[in-house]
Protein backbone atom coordinates (compact mmCIF):
# COMPACT_ATOMS: atom_id res chain seq x y z
CA UNK A 1 0.00 0.00 0.00
CA UNK A 2 2.79 2.12 0.74
CA UNK A 3 4.27 2.35 -2.90
CA UNK A 4 0.68 3.30 -3.97
CA UNK A 5 -0.26 6.59 -5.20
CA UNK A 6 -2.19 8.24 -3.42
CA UNK A 7 -5.69 9.74 -5.00
CA UNK A 8 -8.98 11.03 -2.31
CA UNK A 9 -12.65 10.81 -3.70
CA UNK A 10 -14.89 12.91 -1.48
CA UNK A 11 -18.42 14.15 -2.17
CA UNK A 12 -19.19 17.35 -2.22
CA UNK A 13 -21.42 18.40 0.67
CA UNK A 14 -20.56 21.68 1.81
CA UNK A 15 -18.49 24.85 1.27
CA UNK A 16 -14.49 24.63 1.98
CA UNK A 17 -15.18 21.40 4.25
CA UNK A 18 -15.63 18.81 1.44
CA UNK A 19 -12.07 20.48 -0.31
CA UNK A 20 -10.12 20.16 2.97
CA UNK A 21 -11.25 16.47 3.84
CA UNK A 22 -9.86 15.89 -0.27
CA UNK A 23 -6.65 17.41 0.66
CA UNK A 24 -6.12 15.90 4.14
CA UNK A 25 -6.93 12.05 2.49
CA UNK A 26 -4.52 13.19 -0.13
CA UNK A 27 -2.03 14.91 1.85
CA UNK A 28 -2.46 17.35 -0.72
CA UNK A 29 -0.90 19.84 1.58
CA UNK A 30 2.35 17.83 2.52
CA UNK A 31 4.90 19.29 0.89
CA UNK A 32 3.27 23.15 1.33
CA UNK A 33 5.61 25.70 3.01
CA UNK A 34 4.33 28.79 4.81
CA UNK A 35 6.70 31.03 2.80
CA UNK A 36 5.79 29.48 -0.65
CA UNK A 37 4.08 31.32 -3.77
CA UNK A 38 1.32 29.84 -4.94
CA UNK A 39 -0.54 29.53 -7.84
CA UNK A 40 -4.02 28.29 -8.81
CA UNK A 41 -4.75 27.25 -11.82
CA UNK A 42 -8.76 27.06 -12.87
CA UNK A 43 -10.65 26.67 -16.00
CA UNK A 44 -12.17 29.45 -16.67
CA UNK A 45 -12.19 28.82 -20.55
CA UNK A 46 -13.38 31.84 -22.59
CA UNK A 47 -16.25 34.10 -22.53
CA UNK A 48 -18.76 35.65 -24.93
CA UNK A 49 -20.49 38.66 -24.93
CA UNK A 50 -23.10 38.20 -27.41
CA UNK A 51 -24.30 34.78 -25.60
CA UNK A 52 -25.21 33.32 -22.41
CA UNK A 53 -22.83 30.39 -21.81
CA UNK A 54 -24.02 28.26 -19.28
CA UNK A 55 -21.38 27.43 -16.49
CA UNK A 56 -22.09 24.02 -15.64
CA UNK A 57 -19.18 21.67 -16.14
CA UNK A 58 -17.68 24.39 -18.69
CA UNK A 59 -15.34 26.32 -16.08
CA UNK A 60 -13.97 25.52 -12.55
CA UNK A 61 -16.51 26.71 -10.08
CA UNK A 62 -15.86 29.31 -8.36
CA UNK A 63 -17.01 27.85 -5.03
CA UNK A 64 -13.83 24.99 -5.44
CA UNK A 65 -11.50 28.35 -5.94
CA UNK A 66 -12.84 30.48 -3.53
CA UNK A 67 -12.46 27.34 -0.81
CA UNK A 68 -8.80 26.53 -1.88
CA UNK A 69 -7.95 30.28 -1.27
CA UNK A 70 -9.53 30.25 2.31
CA UNK A 71 -7.69 26.62 2.79
CA UNK A 72 -4.31 28.15 2.24
CA UNK A 73 -4.64 31.33 4.12
CA UNK A 74 -5.75 28.64 6.94
CA UNK A 75 -2.94 27.00 6.51
CA UNK A 76 -0.84 30.22 6.09
CA UNK A 77 0.37 30.77 2.90
CA UNK A 78 -0.37 34.33 2.02
CA UNK A 79 1.14 34.62 -1.36
CA UNK A 80 -1.47 33.23 -3.43
CA UNK A 81 -2.24 34.20 -6.98
CA UNK A 82 -5.09 33.11 -9.45
CA UNK A 83 -3.79 32.40 -12.82
CA UNK A 84 -5.67 31.85 -16.38
CA UNK A 85 -4.40 32.05 -19.87
CA UNK A 86 -8.65 32.24 -21.44
CA UNK A 87 -8.75 31.44 -24.89
CA UNK A 88 -9.14 34.76 -27.11
CA UNK A 89 -10.97 33.94 -30.29
CA UNK A 90 -11.31 37.34 -32.23
CA UNK A 91 -9.34 40.61 -30.82
CA UNK A 92 -12.06 41.61 -29.25
CA UNK A 93 -12.78 38.74 -27.20
CA UNK A 94 -12.59 39.30 -23.72
CA UNK A 95 -8.97 38.37 -22.19
CA UNK A 96 -8.76 36.47 -19.10
CA UNK A 97 -8.73 38.74 -15.94
CA UNK A 98 -12.00 39.71 -17.74
CA UNK A 99 -13.37 36.43 -17.29
CA UNK A 100 -12.12 35.50 -13.96
CA UNK A 101 -13.50 38.93 -12.88
CA UNK A 102 -17.13 37.74 -14.38
CA UNK A 103 -16.64 34.31 -12.15
CA UNK A 104 -16.23 36.43 -9.17
CA UNK A 105 -12.61 36.32 -8.68
CA UNK A 106 -11.65 39.73 -8.17
CA UNK A 107 -14.14 39.80 -4.63
CA UNK A 108 -12.07 36.60 -4.12
CA UNK A 109 -8.84 39.15 -4.58
CA UNK A 110 -10.43 42.11 -2.39
CA UNK A 111 -11.42 40.11 0.27
CA UNK A 112 -8.43 37.15 0.69
CA UNK A 113 -5.41 39.27 -0.45
CA UNK A 114 -5.25 37.49 -3.41
CA UNK A 115 -4.28 37.91 -7.12
CA UNK A 116 -5.01 37.50 -10.48
CA UNK A 117 -2.86 36.73 -13.26
CA UNK A 118 -3.51 36.71 -17.35
CA UNK A 119 -0.76 33.72 -18.47
CA UNK A 120 -1.55 35.18 -21.72
CA UNK A 121 -0.14 38.58 -20.62
CA UNK A 122 2.88 37.92 -18.57
CA UNK A 123 6.19 36.90 -19.54
CA UNK A 124 6.81 33.31 -21.32
CA UNK A 125 10.03 31.24 -22.12
CA UNK A 126 10.27 29.00 -25.05
CA UNK A 127 10.43 25.81 -24.64
CA UNK A 128 11.08 22.43 -27.30
CA UNK A 129 8.14 20.10 -26.39
CA UNK A 130 9.38 17.77 -29.10
CA UNK A 131 11.16 17.90 -32.28
CA UNK A 132 9.29 20.59 -34.39
CA UNK A 133 6.87 21.93 -32.03
CA UNK A 134 8.54 24.86 -29.59
CA UNK A 135 5.88 26.09 -27.11
CA UNK A 136 5.92 29.56 -25.10
CA UNK A 137 4.61 28.68 -21.59
CA UNK A 138 4.31 31.09 -18.75
CA UNK A 139 7.08 32.23 -16.66
CA UNK A 140 5.09 32.52 -13.65
CA UNK A 141 4.13 28.97 -13.83
CA UNK A 142 7.30 27.97 -14.31
CA UNK A 143 9.07 29.60 -11.69
CA UNK A 144 6.33 29.08 -8.65
CA UNK A 145 7.55 27.27 -5.66
CA UNK A 146 3.81 25.53 -5.39
CA UNK A 147 1.01 24.73 -8.67
CA UNK A 148 -2.29 24.06 -7.61
CA UNK A 149 -3.96 22.54 -11.01
CA UNK A 150 -8.01 22.81 -10.60
CA UNK A 151 -9.61 21.87 -13.60
CA UNK A 152 -13.27 21.28 -14.30
CA UNK A 153 -14.19 17.34 -15.18
CA UNK A 154 -14.98 16.98 -18.59
CA UNK A 155 -15.17 14.43 -21.88
CA UNK A 156 -13.47 16.01 -24.64
CA UNK A 157 -14.37 15.80 -28.24
CA UNK A 158 -10.51 15.46 -29.42
CA UNK A 159 -8.73 14.11 -26.33
CA UNK A 160 -11.75 12.50 -24.77
CA UNK A 161 -11.02 13.61 -21.09
CA UNK A 162 -10.27 17.08 -20.26
CA UNK A 163 -8.89 16.86 -16.88
CA UNK A 164 -5.34 17.84 -14.63
CA UNK A 165 -3.08 17.43 -18.08
CA UNK A 166 -4.99 19.27 -20.44
CA UNK A 167 -5.91 22.26 -18.09
CA UNK A 168 -1.98 22.56 -18.11
CA UNK A 169 -2.50 23.84 -21.51
CA UNK A 170 -4.17 27.26 -20.13
CA UNK A 171 -1.18 27.84 -19.42
CA UNK A 172 0.73 28.87 -22.96
CA UNK A 173 0.66 31.41 -25.19
CA UNK A 174 -2.28 31.71 -27.60
CA UNK A 175 0.13 30.97 -30.65
CA UNK A 176 1.31 28.32 -29.22
CA UNK A 177 -2.31 26.83 -27.89
CA UNK A 178 -2.99 26.63 -31.56
CA UNK A 179 0.33 25.08 -32.17
CA UNK A 180 -0.17 22.31 -30.22
CA UNK A 181 -2.87 21.19 -32.74
CA UNK A 182 -0.04 20.38 -35.05
CA UNK A 183 -0.96 18.47 -38.71
CA UNK A 184 2.30 16.30 -38.18
CA UNK A 185 2.41 15.90 -33.66
CA UNK A 186 -0.15 14.20 -32.35
CA UNK A 187 -2.38 16.66 -29.78
CA UNK A 188 -2.34 14.35 -26.78
CA UNK A 189 1.85 13.61 -26.89
CA UNK A 190 1.98 17.53 -26.42
CA UNK A 191 -0.36 17.42 -23.68
CA UNK A 192 1.62 14.90 -22.17
CA UNK A 193 4.68 16.79 -22.88
CA UNK A 194 3.25 20.18 -21.39
CA UNK A 195 2.80 18.16 -17.84
CA UNK A 196 6.76 17.21 -17.63
CA UNK A 197 7.53 21.12 -18.40
CA UNK A 198 5.26 22.75 -15.48
CA UNK A 199 4.62 19.40 -13.40
CA UNK A 200 1.36 20.35 -10.12
CA UNK A 201 2.52 19.59 -6.63
CA UNK A 202 -1.41 18.95 -6.11
CA UNK A 203 -4.40 18.60 -8.63
CA UNK A 204 -7.46 18.97 -7.50
CA UNK A 205 -10.38 17.57 -9.93
CA UNK A 206 -13.98 19.70 -9.86
CA UNK A 207 -16.92 17.37 -10.48
CA UNK A 208 -19.27 19.01 -8.80
CA UNK A 209 -20.54 19.29 -12.24
CA UNK A 210 -19.12 17.33 -14.70
CA UNK A 211 -19.32 18.17 -18.69
CA UNK A 212 -20.69 15.09 -21.47
CA UNK A 213 -19.31 15.80 -24.97
CA UNK A 214 -17.22 18.71 -23.93
CA UNK A 215 -15.25 21.06 -23.90
CA UNK A 216 -18.02 24.18 -25.12
CA UNK A 217 -21.07 24.72 -23.68
CA UNK A 218 -22.79 22.32 -26.22
CA UNK A 219 -22.19 19.48 -23.97
CA UNK A 220 -24.32 18.17 -21.87
CA UNK A 221 -23.50 18.84 -18.22
CA UNK A 222 -24.20 16.49 -14.79
CA UNK A 223 -24.29 17.16 -11.26
CA UNK A 224 -22.24 14.56 -9.60
CA UNK A 225 -21.07 16.19 -6.76
CA UNK A 226 -17.55 14.79 -6.64
CA UNK A 227 -14.13 16.20 -5.60
CA UNK A 228 -10.44 14.65 -6.40
CA UNK A 229 -7.60 15.15 -5.57
CA UNK A 230 -3.73 14.36 -5.76
CA UNK A 231 -0.46 14.98 -5.13
CA UNK A 232 0.42 12.76 -8.55
CA UNK A 233 -1.24 14.33 -11.60
CA UNK A 234 -1.58 11.34 -13.27
CA UNK A 235 -3.39 9.35 -10.62
CA UNK A 236 -5.60 11.86 -10.30
CA UNK A 237 -6.37 12.05 -13.86
CA UNK A 238 -6.43 7.83 -14.41
CA UNK A 239 -9.44 8.13 -11.44
CA UNK A 240 -11.24 11.30 -13.34
CA UNK A 241 -11.18 9.16 -16.35
CA UNK A 242 -12.89 6.02 -14.30
CA UNK A 243 -15.52 8.11 -12.80
CA UNK A 244 -16.48 9.26 -16.09
CA UNK A 245 -16.38 5.47 -17.53
CA UNK A 246 -13.71 5.70 -19.88
CA UNK A 247 -10.60 3.55 -19.57
CA UNK A 248 -7.48 5.30 -18.68
CA UNK A 249 -5.35 3.08 -21.27
CA UNK A 250 -7.72 4.92 -24.03
CA UNK A 251 -6.52 7.96 -23.29
CA UNK A 252 -3.61 8.89 -25.60
CA UNK A 253 -1.92 11.85 -23.37
CA UNK A 254 -2.00 9.60 -19.97
CA UNK A 255 -0.65 6.56 -22.05
CA UNK A 256 2.06 8.32 -23.42
CA UNK A 257 2.86 10.34 -20.29
CA UNK A 258 2.98 6.85 -18.45
CA UNK A 259 4.65 4.88 -20.45
CA UNK A 260 7.53 7.65 -21.13
CA UNK A 261 7.83 7.08 -17.22
CA UNK A 262 6.97 3.38 -17.07
CA UNK A 263 4.60 4.13 -15.27
CA UNK A 264 1.05 1.99 -14.62
CA UNK A 265 -2.17 2.99 -15.76
CA UNK A 266 -4.55 0.25 -13.77
CA UNK A 267 -6.82 1.69 -11.28
CA UNK A 268 -5.80 -1.23 -9.00
CA UNK A 269 -2.81 0.42 -8.19
CA UNK A 270 -3.70 3.16 -6.80
CA UNK A 271 -4.57 3.87 -3.08
CA UNK A 272 -8.23 5.05 -3.44
CA UNK A 273 -9.48 7.04 -0.20
CA UNK A 274 -12.80 8.30 0.60
CA UNK A 275 -15.87 7.43 -1.61
CA UNK A 276 -16.00 3.86 -3.18
CA UNK A 277 -15.24 4.74 -6.85
CA UNK A 278 -17.90 2.64 -8.29
CA UNK A 279 -20.85 3.59 -6.55
CA UNK A 280 -20.44 7.17 -7.19
CA UNK A 281 -18.75 6.82 -10.94
CA UNK A 282 -21.22 8.07 -13.63
CA UNK A 283 -20.46 6.60 -17.57
CA UNK A 284 -20.98 9.48 -19.98
CA UNK A 285 -20.08 9.95 -23.35
CA UNK A 286 -17.14 12.05 -25.04
CA UNK A 287 -17.60 11.76 -28.79
CA UNK A 288 -20.27 13.45 -30.96
CA UNK A 289 -21.41 10.86 -34.05
CA UNK A 290 -20.70 11.60 -38.15
CA UNK A 291 -21.95 9.40 -41.05
CA UNK A 292 -20.30 6.75 -42.04
CA UNK A 293 -19.78 9.16 -45.94
CA UNK A 294 -18.23 11.73 -43.15
CA UNK A 295 -20.05 14.45 -44.99
CA UNK A 296 -21.76 15.48 -41.79
CA UNK A 297 -22.94 14.90 -38.20
CA UNK A 298 -25.94 12.38 -37.96
CA UNK A 299 -28.21 14.75 -37.19
CA UNK A 300 -27.74 15.59 -41.58
CA UNK A 301 -28.60 11.93 -42.30
CA UNK A 302 -31.59 12.30 -39.60
CA UNK A 303 -32.73 15.58 -41.83
CA UNK A 304 -32.24 14.08 -45.13
CA UNK A 305 -29.20 17.05 -45.77
CA UNK A 306 -27.81 16.51 -48.98
CA UNK A 307 -25.39 17.84 -51.41
CA UNK A 308 -23.32 19.50 -48.76
CA UNK A 309 -20.28 18.07 -47.08
CA UNK A 310 -18.97 18.73 -43.80
CA UNK A 311 -16.05 16.40 -42.67
CA UNK A 312 -15.74 15.49 -39.22
CA UNK A 313 -13.60 17.81 -37.50
CA UNK A 314 -9.81 16.24 -36.19
CA UNK A 315 -7.37 17.38 -33.53
CA UNK A 316 -5.55 20.08 -35.50
CA UNK A 317 -8.67 22.35 -35.17
CA UNK A 318 -8.03 24.55 -32.69
CA UNK A 319 -10.57 26.41 -30.13
CA UNK A 320 -10.48 29.26 -32.25
CA UNK A 321 -12.08 27.95 -35.32
CA UNK A 322 -13.83 25.31 -33.44
CA UNK A 323 -16.80 27.31 -33.47
CA UNK A 324 -16.65 28.43 -36.89
CA UNK A 325 -17.29 24.98 -37.74
CA UNK A 326 -20.01 24.80 -35.49
CA UNK A 327 -22.04 27.74 -37.03
CA UNK A 328 -21.61 26.10 -40.81
CA UNK A 329 -23.32 23.33 -39.34
CA UNK A 330 -25.64 25.51 -37.67
CA UNK A 331 -26.43 27.46 -40.79
CA UNK A 332 -26.73 23.86 -42.94
CA UNK A 333 -29.86 22.90 -41.10
CA UNK A 334 -31.35 26.19 -40.66
CA UNK A 335 -31.55 26.56 -44.91
CA UNK A 336 -33.49 22.90 -44.32
CA UNK A 337 -35.80 23.61 -41.48
CA UNK A 338 -37.06 27.18 -43.50
CA UNK A 339 -37.49 25.56 -46.71
CA UNK A 340 -36.27 22.52 -47.37
CA UNK A 341 -33.41 23.53 -49.33
CA UNK A 342 -30.91 21.11 -48.53
CA UNK A 343 -33.14 18.08 -48.76
CA UNK A 344 -33.61 15.19 -51.25
CA UNK A 345 -35.53 17.13 -53.62
CA UNK A 346 -33.89 19.99 -53.52
CA UNK A 347 -29.77 19.34 -52.53
CA UNK A 348 -27.27 22.31 -51.81
CA UNK A 349 -25.04 23.18 -54.75
CA UNK A 350 -22.44 20.10 -54.51
CA UNK A 351 -19.72 21.85 -51.89
CA UNK A 352 -17.84 20.76 -48.84
CA UNK A 353 -16.29 22.57 -45.58
CA UNK A 354 -12.97 21.60 -44.54
CA UNK A 355 -11.55 23.00 -41.61
CA UNK A 356 -8.54 22.71 -39.35
CA UNK A 357 -4.92 21.79 -41.17
CA UNK A 358 -4.89 18.84 -42.63
CA UNK A 359 -7.78 17.87 -44.36
CA UNK A 360 -7.96 17.47 -48.31
CA UNK A 361 -10.15 18.36 -50.75
CA UNK A 362 -11.96 15.21 -52.22
CA UNK A 363 -12.75 14.65 -55.55
CA UNK A 364 -16.48 15.05 -57.29
CA UNK A 365 -17.40 18.89 -55.29
CA UNK A 366 -18.31 21.82 -57.64
CA UNK A 367 -16.65 24.06 -54.66
CA UNK A 368 -14.65 23.79 -51.45
CA UNK A 369 -15.16 26.51 -48.61
CA UNK A 370 -11.58 26.35 -46.84
CA UNK A 371 -12.10 27.75 -43.43
CA UNK A 372 -8.93 29.38 -42.19
CA UNK A 373 -5.45 30.24 -43.01
CA UNK A 374 -4.13 26.94 -41.80
CA UNK A 375 -6.49 24.68 -44.01
CA UNK A 376 -5.82 26.97 -46.76
CA UNK A 377 -2.18 26.19 -46.59
CA UNK A 378 -3.01 22.71 -46.52
CA UNK A 379 -4.79 22.36 -49.92
CA UNK A 380 -2.95 25.02 -51.93
CA UNK A 381 -2.31 23.12 -55.05
CA UNK A 382 -4.64 20.51 -54.41
CA UNK A 383 -6.50 19.62 -57.69
CA UNK A 384 -9.63 17.99 -56.48
CA UNK A 385 -10.40 21.31 -56.20
CA UNK A 386 -12.41 22.90 -58.76
CA UNK A 387 -13.80 26.38 -57.36
CA UNK A 388 -11.88 27.26 -53.84
CA UNK A 389 -13.68 29.37 -51.89
CA UNK A 390 -11.31 30.69 -49.22
CA UNK A 391 -12.27 31.80 -45.76
CA UNK A 392 -8.82 34.00 -44.56
CA UNK A 393 -8.62 34.39 -41.23
CA UNK A 394 -7.22 32.56 -37.83
CA UNK A 395 -10.12 32.11 -36.67
CA UNK A 396 -11.78 33.32 -40.27
CA UNK A 397 -14.86 35.83 -39.38
CA UNK A 398 -18.42 34.76 -39.19
CA UNK A 399 -19.47 37.08 -41.79
CA UNK A 400 -17.09 35.58 -44.27
CA UNK A 401 -18.31 32.32 -43.43
CA UNK A 402 -21.72 33.77 -44.60
CA UNK A 403 -20.48 35.08 -47.73
CA UNK A 404 -19.13 32.05 -48.75
CA UNK A 405 -22.39 30.14 -47.90
CA UNK A 406 -24.18 32.73 -50.18
CA UNK A 407 -22.08 31.86 -52.81
CA UNK A 408 -22.80 28.22 -52.54
CA UNK A 409 -26.66 28.97 -52.44
CA UNK A 410 -27.45 28.68 -48.94
CA UNK A 411 -30.80 30.53 -48.06
CA UNK A 412 -29.64 30.00 -44.49
CA UNK A 413 -31.44 31.83 -41.44
CA UNK A 414 -29.53 34.59 -40.30
CA UNK A 415 -30.16 34.62 -36.67
CA UNK A 416 -29.73 30.39 -36.63
CA UNK A 417 -26.87 30.52 -34.58
CA UNK A 418 -27.94 33.29 -31.79
CA UNK A 419 -31.28 30.93 -31.20
CA UNK A 420 -29.21 27.68 -31.07
CA UNK A 421 -27.24 29.63 -28.73
CA UNK A 422 -30.03 30.55 -27.06
CA UNK A 423 -31.71 26.91 -26.66
CA UNK A 424 -28.20 25.89 -24.76
CA UNK A 425 -28.65 28.87 -22.30
CA UNK A 426 -32.29 27.35 -21.27
CA UNK A 427 -30.95 23.79 -21.07
CA UNK A 428 -30.64 24.35 -17.30
CA UNK A 429 -33.73 26.49 -16.16
CA UNK A 430 -35.76 25.41 -13.82
CA UNK A 431 -33.23 22.76 -12.46
CA UNK A 432 -32.82 22.79 -9.13
CA UNK A 433 -29.41 20.76 -9.40
CA UNK A 434 -27.91 23.58 -11.31
CA UNK A 435 -27.22 25.85 -9.16
CA UNK A 436 -25.48 29.25 -10.85
CA UNK A 437 -24.37 30.63 -7.24
CA UNK A 438 -21.76 27.85 -7.94
CA UNK A 439 -20.12 30.11 -9.70
CA UNK A 440 -19.97 33.58 -7.69
CA UNK A 441 -17.59 34.10 -4.57
CA UNK A 442 -19.84 33.33 -1.10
Amino acid sequence: MENKKKVAIVKYKKPTGSLREAIELSDGFSDLKLSDAVIIKPNALTWDNDHYLPPYGFFTTTRMVEDMVILLKEFGVTNISIAEGAVKIYDDTPDSEFVMKKLGYEKIVKRYGAKLIDLNKSESEKIELTKGLDVSIAKDVLNIDFFIDLPVMKTHAQTKVSLGFKNLKGCLKTASKRLCHHPEIDLDLAISLIAEKIAPDLTVLDGIYILEKGPMVTGKAHRSDLIVASTDILAADVVGTTLMGLDPNEIAHLKYYADRGEESLDIQEIDLIGEDIDAVKKPIKWDWSWNEENTGPTVFDRMGIKGAAVPKYDTTLCTGCSPVVNMANIFLISAKMQGGQGGEDNPFSNFEILSGKKMLARPGYDRTILLGNCIIKANKGNANIKGALAVKGCPPPVEELKNALKICGVDFVEGAYDFYMGEIAKKYEGKEEFDETHFNCS
